[in-house]
């Protein structure tokens, strides 16, 4: 599911609105003509009744189809369409402050690095479990230039033993907002950006060790 979001994302959230706007109006079309024709003597009960059937379906699938592209799921189909769009592009600047120690960063001190972000919580299942792969990934490809960054919305308290149980070769860091990515609750998510932070890939949900090796060893 997260690598089929991650590939077809920002496809899904603009064919969705334009599936429902055309969904929506094909069941007032038929809605409005069953009322229209409902005193014509040709239209008996059993066709009035497949039309008011193929309506409210119609009109059930526009709903659904509303609610997944501008309800819960919206800012993770905005975030993906963003950063499709982003591909091949710097990324905008964004400050963090470090877990151990406290001392303030910014992604262009890893100019020269390839850097892959991993956007987590703690109460996201998926994430714990991701981290130690993520300090693995980075003690094997350090050398070689990869910087592995953690960010987390939630305070240095919180996260800190837990990355030094988990993670404690990464760099982790801590915001207050991920700004110009709007991923709410969806966590994790992780981006790629070569040595000179433009944006080369992303993805949403858990990867295993052997899919982020493959995913950075072409920017290395």
């Amino acid at each position: 599911m997260g690598e089929f979001l991650r590939q077809h994302g920002a496809h899904v959230a603009a064919w969705g609105r334009l599936f429902s706007i055309v969904l929506g109006c094909l069941s007032v079309a038929a809605l409005g003509y069953l009322r229209w024709s409902q005193g014509a003597r040709a239209w008996t009960g059993r066709r009035r009744g497949v039309v008011r059937r193929l309506g409210l379906n119609l009109l059930g699938l526009a709903i659904a189809g509303m609610f997944v592209t501008y309800g819960p799921m919206s800012p993770l189909f905005g975030t993906t369409r963003l950063l499709d769009n982003s591909v091949g592009s710097p990324v905008p600047e964004m400050v963090f402050r470090l877990v151990e120690g406290g001392g303030e960063r910014r992604l262009t001190d890893f100019r020269g690095k390839v850097v892959l972000i991993n956007l987590w919580a703690t109460w996201c299942p998926p994430c714990r479990k991701e981290l130690p792969v993520l300090d693995r990934l980075q003690g094997s490809y350090r050398e070689q230039g990869l910087v592995v960054l953690t960010l987390t919305d939630e305070p240095e308290e919180r996260v800190r033993e837990l990355l030094r149980r988990a993670a404690p070769g990464t760099v982790n860091g801590t915001v207050g907002t991920f700004g110009w990515l709007a991923i709410k609750d969806f966590r994790p998510f992780t981006l790629i950006l070569d040595r000179h932070g433009v944006l080369r890939d992303y993805f949403f949900g858990d990867q295993a060790y052997e899919a982020f090796e493959a995913r950075v060893r072409p920017y290395l």
